[in-house]
This record gives structure tokens, C-alpha cells and sequence, in this order.
């Protein structure tokens, strides 16, 4: 994942000094001909461009850097948003999986991001996700950049992605249980994971609806636990899961 703070010189010091100050690790400066900083499994690029795997750690870096001062500049389009991925190594193949696993989701991951289109672009390098047409709260920036990632890497993996959209009459649960098909499991992805079903409606833990003494709370306490993740993990590996992903 790619943030852009658009600063350099003293100011992409000050960016710098304060992701080793967030992560506890020293900086590395990486000599010509990048002129970039690395801190832990951070890059900083001579522009203010800070490179990462999808992470939480990424997520809470983030956070705390727009709390010291540090704004985001993912890249605005008129008064909106819009988030890139490097291409690296997706086939035509795996773009066309995510397309279809993006349709087959559109209505449910509209309206759990707020966003206006669902749009994909190709550039010879990137992959473009212009759904914002305003800049929504940077916990939701976060849960998109952590959801467009985790979904990039399921449709690279799959044989093939039913696009069909399915209607439900539990919107928490039916995107609930996508989440995890794509591997939102864990402690890790909680806050995440709350993030992307806030403005759903229906019940996370119950398929008919929430059950007396049984909260979304619970059924996240379940799948943080490392019986239960590994139990989803044995369901993922069956061969609908590896096959296709449509529900």
C-alpha cells in the first residue's frame, strides 16, 4: 500500500522522525539512487510517498500520524478520493476475478464505505479505485485501503468469482461472512472489521437475526479465538472456497 504526505526536504524529516518515534525503530536512510528512509517495514520515498504491506500496524501508523499533524494526500480527484495499488503481479485473470468479486458485493460495499462509484481503473503500473467523491473519515480510508488489498489478493488466488449479487435480508451477516471468506480474521482486524459494518443493517452473528445473550461482540470474541480461526481456516481451504467466491 502506497500513502502520499506529499512533503520533502526538512518537513519529509519531520515525517520521518516521527514514524520512528510511532514504530520505536531507528531510520535508515538508503543512499542514491532512491533517497529513501526505511523505519522497520516502512519505506519513506524522497517525495513523502510511505510504502507498505497491508497491515495493522500500517492502519495504526496512519492514525497516529494524522493525530501528530501528518494529513494524507492518497490522491484527491476534484473533492474526492481516490486509492491506487501497484499492479505488481496481477494477471488479466485476477483483475477480472476482483471485478466480478466487486459486482458481486457492490450494493454491500456502497454502502458500508459511503461510496459514490465502484469503479476499477488500469494504468500500465497501478490499479485505480476512484469511489470517493468527497474524503470520508480516515477510519473509513483505512477500512478501503485494507478491504480493496485483502480483496486484490483473494481474486489473485481464486479459479473463478461468480459476479452475480445476491439479495439478503441481513446485510451485517451476508458481509460478515465475506470479510472472513478473504481473511478479516483476528484480533487484528477488529476495529476494521467494525468499521466496514457500522452502516449495515441486520445482525453480524446470526444469519436470522441477533439472538438473545449473543452480540456482534461475542462473535467477535469467537473468531479471535485460535480454535475458531483455525476451524475457518479448514472451511476456507475446502473446495468452494479455493473454487469461487460469490456469498
Amino acid at each position: 500500500m502506497e500513502i502520499n504526505y506529499n512533503v520533502n526536504g526538512p518537513d519529509r524529516k519531520r515525517l520521518v522522525q516521527a514514524i520512528a518515534q510511532i514504530l520505536e525503530s531507528d531510520a535508515k536512510y538508503l543512499g542514491v539512487p532512491s533517497c529513501a528512509y526505511q523505519v522497520d517495514n516502512f519505506t519513506i520515498s524522497k517525495n513523502g510517498i510511505l510504502s507498505f504491506d497491508n497491515s495493522t500496524k500500517g492502519e495504526q501508523l496512519i492514525e497516529r500520524l494524522c493525530a501528530m499533524g501528518f494529513e494524507a494526500e492518497i490522491e484527491e480527484v476534484t473533492d474526492g478520493l481516490c486509492i491506487e495499488l501497484p499492479l505488481n503481479d496481477a494477471t488479466e485473470a485476477a483483475i477480472d476475478n476482483l471485478r466480478r468479486m466487486v459486482d458481486s458485493k457492490a450494493m454491500l460495499i456502497k454502502k458500508a464505505l459511503g461510496a459514490d462509484s465502484l469503479e476499477i481503473e488500469l494504468t500500465d503500473e497501478r490499479i485505480r479505485f476512484p469511489w470517493f467523491d468527497r474524503i470520508p473519515e480516515p477510519e473509513v480510508i483505512n477500512a478501503a485501503a485494507h478491504l480493496i488489498g485483502k480483496m486484490l489478493a483473494a481474486a489473485k488466488n481464486q479459479k473463478r468469482v461468480t459476479a452475480k449479487e445476491k439479495e439478503t435480508d441481513n446485510e451485517k451477516y451476508a458481509f460478515r461472512c465475506f470479510l472472513l471468506r478473504i481473511g478479516f480474521i483476528g484480533e487484528e482486524f477488529k476495529e476494521t472489521r467494525r468499521t466496514l459494518l457500522r452502516n449495515l443493517t441486520g445482525s453480524a452473528a446470526f444469519r436470522s437475526g441477533a439472538k438473545k445473550g449473543f452480540s456482534a461482540e461475542d462473535m467477535d470474541a469467537a473468531t479471535d479465538d485460535p480454535a475458531v480461526v483455525e476451524e475457518v481456516k479448514d472451511l476456507l481451504n475446502g473446495e468452494e472456497a479455493n473454487d469461487e467466491i460469490s456469498e
